[in-house]
C-alpha cells in the first residue's frame, strides 16, 4: 500500500478505534497538528502523564520503545507521539530502531510519527518509503495532509461562517481564497475577522477587501 489521504484518516477517527501506528506528514501544518490532536485524543488525554507520551526529534528511541511496551495505567491504550525525528541524520542502528517501532503492533499503544518541520518525501526518499512500509506492517497508515483544494476550502468557509452566525456566498469564499491564499490557519483567522466585522450579517467581496490582508501573490497580481 501507498500513503493515503485525509479522508482515510477521517474514517479511522470516526470509527474511534485507531490501530497500529500512524505517520502524518504533508505541506499543511494546520492539518497535521489538527489531526495529531484528534487522533491522539481518541487514545489518551494529553494531561494523562501515565498514558500520553510526547517525544521531540532528538529523543532516545529506546525510551520511546520502553514507553510503548509498558502497559497503560487504568486505560485501554497509550498514545506515543514522536514529532520531527530527523531520520535522515540517524545512524544505521537508530534508523533500524525507528523502523522496528513503526512496524510493531503494540496492541496497547499507538505510536504517531509526526513530520511537520522535517521534510518527508514519500515519493523519492528511500528512507521515508521504509517508514511508511513499517507503519503499514503494524496495521496503521501513513497519511498525506496537503493543502485542501479550493472546492473543499469553499465548503469549509461557508460552513464555518454559518456556525459563527454569518453568511458567505461560495463565490465570495472563493474570492477570499484567491486573495488571502489557501493556508487553512490563515483563512480561519481571516474568517474570524470577517464574521466579527459583519456582526452576524452577510460577508461580501467588499467586506473581504475592507478587512482581509491580501497574500503577496494577489497583491502583485493586482
Amino acid at each position: 500500500m501507498a500513503a493515503v489521504y485525509e479522508e482515510a484518516l477521517k474514517k479511522d477517527i470516526a470509527a474511534k478505534n485507531p490501530v497500529g501506528n500512524y505517520v502524518l506528514f504533508g505541506d499543511d501544518t494546520y492539518l497535521i497538528n489538527m489531526y495529531t490532536k484528534k487522533l491522539s485524543s481518541l487514545i489518551a488525554d494529553s494531561d494523562d502523564v501515565f498514558n500520553y507520551h510526547k517525544f521531540s526529534g532528538k529523543c532516545d528511541l529506546q525510551s520511546v520503545y520502553d514507553a510503548a511496551v509498558q502497559f497503560p495505567m487504568m486505560a485501554d491504550k497509550k498514545c506515543i507521539i514522536i514529532k520531527d525525528y530527523d531520520y535522515q541524520k540517524a545512524d544505521k542502528t537508530d534508523f533500524e530502531r525507528l523502523l522496528n517501532i513503526a512496524s510493531e503492533d503494540f496492541g496497547t499503544a499507538v505510536v504517531i510519527f509526526v513530520f511537520d518541520s522535517i521534510e518527508f518525501d514519500h515519493k523519492k526518499d528511500a528512507k521515508a518509503k521504509k517508514i511508511i512500509a513499517a507503519a503499514e506492517k503494524s496495521g496503521g497508515k501513513a497519511v498525506i495532509l496537503n493543502h485542501r483544494r479550493t472546492p473543499e476550502l469553499v465548503k469549509m468557509l461557508c460552513s464555518a461562517a454559518i456556525k459563527r452566525g454569518c453568511k458567505i456566498d461560495s463565490s465570495v469564499a472563493r474570492y477570499l481564497i484567491e486573495t488571502s491564499g489557501d493556508d487553512i490557519l490563515n483563512l480561519t483567522n481571516e474568517l474570524n475577522k470577517l464574521c466579527h466585522y459583519a456582526n452576524k450579517g452577510t460577508i461580501t467581496k467588499e467586506t473581504v477587501d475592507t478587512v482581509c490582508i491580501k497574500s503577496p501573490e494577489a497583491s502583485v497580481y493586482n
